[in-house]
């Protein structure tokens, strides 16, 4: 088990964690909730009613939670499916999502005191998540000029191979300028940045570059944690946050 703090101040507490098996995902909606989630509980000090986590679909779509839909995804089903980012402005609920590879965002309004975490894979980092949870963010009382981007650990742009598919599909998201950042050649193979490409999406929003910060550590390359691409198929990491 690994797990890392991504942000402790006197706002919100957020990691990033492998947790005890890597299962979080029950199989059937009357199952109990799995050992991590509970672990996971534990730690934080909060009853399982208050973390939330959506039915994730690799897609673009963002809702505002709050107390209401505490349990959601760990010890009962509800409406947050195919949905890939939550924001509150309730204090007290654990948002959280699950990635083995893909990019954990955790996006942080100070002064407003809203929250958000994302799972961004490579289709959601060319399309309107980021997009979609500003706007959400916005309609709790956040401003883009305010909010702090956290970019968790994911497959880094050294392991991240991909084909020439997934940057014809990236081709209208993003300028020629741009693309350039966001892939590079290496011995005839292409390799895509997420980091690089969530920040661009970020500064496209109004995000001030030096209020967007990457957190290093790589899925693939860290064997602690869970990968898709290097193998694993059936367990994942779990990034989460909570106000306090």
């Amino acid at each position: 088990m690994k797990s890392i703090t991504v942000i402790n101040d006197e706002l919100c507490f957020g990691g990033f964690t492998s947790g005890l098996n890597g299962i979080w995902t029950r199989n059937a909606p009357s199952d109990p909730p799995t050992s991590d989630y509970s672990s996971l509980g534990d730690t934080l000090g909060v009853p399982l009613s208050r973390i939330i986590r959506p039915y994730q679909a690799s897609g673009c779509k963002v809702g505002a939670v709050g107390i209401e839909h505490g349990g959601t995804g760990v010890i009962k089903d509800n409406i947050l499916k195919k949905v890939d980012g939550i924001v509150t402005d309730e204090k007290g609920i654990v948002l959280s999502v699950l990635a083995a590879d893909c990019v954990p965002i955790y996006l942080i309004d100070k002064k407003a005191e809203v929250i958000g975490l994302l799972h961004c894979g490579w289709r959601s980092a060319a399309g309107e998540l980021i997009h979609n949870a500003i706007e959400r963010m916005k309609e709790l009382g956040a401003s883009a000029a305010e909010i702090q981007v956290i970019i968790g650990p994911h497959i880094c742009a050294e392991c991240y191979e991909v084909g020439e598919d997934v940057r014809n599909e990236y081709h209208d998201a993003f300028t020629a300028c741009e693309l350039e950042k966001i892939f590079s050649v290496r011995d005839n193979k292409l390799f895509l940045d997420l980091a690089e490409a969530v920040k661009v999406k970020a500064e496209t929003e109004g995000i001030n570059t030096e209020s967007i910060f990457v957190i290093g550590g790589c899925t693939c390359c860290d064997k602690s944690f869970y990968s898709y691409r290097r193998g694993d198929r059936d367990k994942q990491n779990a990034a989460f946050i909570i106000m306090k």
